[in-house]
């Protein structure tokens, strides 16, 4: 079985890291659902957001929300896990 990883290009500004924790989670919570590898609630938990403060980030920093069924299909589970 082959299987390749796909490299993915993270970078962490100087500021965040100056920040701490909390700004580093959310610059990678940002750009890893810009570039569609991890989904809106996943990038949202890693960020430590709710829903609408996820939402109002992604306007501020103008990435576009994505959403599809796989998406939508977290979400429920997210809804019923009760979080």
């Amino acid at each position: 079985m082959n299987t390749f990883i796909q490299p993915i290009n993270l970078q962490i500004s100087s500021d965040s890291l100056n920040q701490g924790e909390q700004a580093i989670r959310l610059e990678l919570a940002l750009q890893l659902y810009a570039q569609d590898i991890f989904t809106f609630a996943q990038a949202r938990h890693l960020a430590n957001l709710s829903v609408w403060e996820f939402q109002q980030v992604l306007g501020k920093y103008k990435i576009e929300r994505h959403y599809n069924e796989a998406d939508l299909a977290q979400d429920i589970e997210t809804i019923n896990a009760g979080f």
